[in-house]
């Protein structure tokens, strides 16, 4: 018994030690080091087992120190008890900024991770057809809905390089489940010999023409339109919401471009700039190659092309009421220019709403369904959503 309870002080001490880590890297500035990074990707998806693994790694500690093993008893304490409070403040914090804003969360809900990938979308239909390649929508069916349901347009993400329209079906279906048509679109991407700084923002401003002049055949209302996006998906939003307020949207479509009724972002790419000098390369998924990509070359080199995917180049008073949700431990959207764009509208008369989630980085939302972060970015979205269309 003495073996197994100093084998249990050993695991409770590595254990306290690996959340403690994961604490201080939250901490940190999220650019600054692979370690930070790794600290801020994790609570808002983990956080809660991360708390319950300190917690039961405490209780060892104190019952092997009660049976005597006080040194190891004592070190896995030492260890455990501040991993605990961090964790524990770190979660405080994280639902304190959140639920003021609207957000509904369920704390058992949290534990229980699922995919983000599944279920499949009602249908797909080709929504245009350029350089031979079918841009499609996802149709995600509102339930339970006794006339025409309010229409979401949804844009995903990906550095303008990945990303899948259904990458993020579990959230585009649990919106259906609460009676929106949800409308999911691609556009095209960037590869290493075509930029498509010109093009994405055409393919998505199509996409929400056709929502509009397709959404009574899917059971929606074209009149209650919002556009929703994460990060480049989040820039595409802004733009096309704001330039076709300003009436300056582009498409390579027939339909005239609708004004949405409201925008709804996670850590939109408002600003390439900022993210091309300011975020961490992570191997694989790099700043300045996913800038250099879009736009074709360094930003430097065309002044032109950056200007033309900066959100602040659509700025006017008529632009859509819009939510922006700022991940503060961004390592890629970097939360300095985010911040910068978000005084600029609002100086400009936008109404914008703007929520900080403290210990949060890029796609806090989209590692799990169900995680702490999945549901602050769905119910966020929702409360906005519903505050403006219903």
């Amino acid at each position: 018994m003495r073996f197994v309870l100093a084998l249990l002080a050993i695991l409770a001490a590595l254990a306290g030690l690996a959340v403690l880590g994961l604490v201080i890297g939250a901490l940190l500035d999220p650019t600054g080091s692979l370690f930070a990074v790794l600290g801020s990707m994790v609570w808002a998806t983990y956080g809660p087992h991360l708390l319950l693994i300190a917690l039961v790694a405490a209780l060892a500690g104190l019952v092997a120190r009660g049976a005597g093993l006080r040194r190891l008893g004592g070190l896995a304490l030492v260890l455990t008890m501040p991993a605990l409070a961090g964790a524990a403040v770190i979660l405080a914090r994280i639902t304190l900024a959140a639920l003021p804003a609207g957000a509904a969360i369920d704390p058992l809900g949290t534990l229980a991770l699922g995919s983000m990938d599944a279920p499949p979308p009602d249908m797909i239909e080709t929504v245009e057809t350029v350089a031979g390649t079918d841009l499609r929508a996802a149709i995600y069916r509102p339930a339970g809905t006794p006339g025409p349901a309010p229409v979401i347009v949804y844009i995903h993400g990906g550095g303008f390089r990945t990303g899948t329209f259904t990458e993020t079906a579990a959230d585009l279906r649990w919106f259906a489940d609460r009676g929106w048509l949800v409308i999911s679109v691609e556009y095209r991407l960037f590869t290493p010999d075509n930029p498509t700084w010109d093009l994405a923002q055409r393919d998505a401003a199509c996409g929400l023409a056709w929502a509009r002049d397709n959404a009574g055949r899917f059971g929606g209302d074209p009149a209650r339109i919002a556009l929703l996006g994460d990060s480049a998906g989040g820039n595409l939003a802004i733009n096309v919401g704001f330039a076709a307020a300003a009436g300056r949207a582009t498409t390579d479509c027939a339909s005239p471009v609708p004004v949405p009724s409201a925008i709804a972002t996670l850590y939109p790419a408002v600003d390439p700039e900022s993210i091309y000098t300011g975020g961490f390369p992570i191997p694989g998924f790099q700043p300045t190659e996913l800038i250099e990509g879009f736009l074709g070359g360094p930003p430097a080199d065309h002044p032109d092309r950056v200007a033309a995917v900066s959100s602040a180049s659509y700025l006017t008073p008529d632009a859509p009421p819009t939510l922006i949700v700022l991940p503060l431990n961004d390592s890629l959207v970097v939360a300095h220019g985010t911040e910068a764009f978000v005084q600029a509208a609002q100086a400009a008369g936008v109404d914008l709403d703007l929520v900080r989630i403290p210990y949060a980085n890029h796609v806090f939302n989209q590692m799990a369904a169900q995680s702490l972060g999945n549901q602050i970015g769905r119910s966020l979205r929702l409360h906005f959503l519903e505050s403006r269309l219903r």
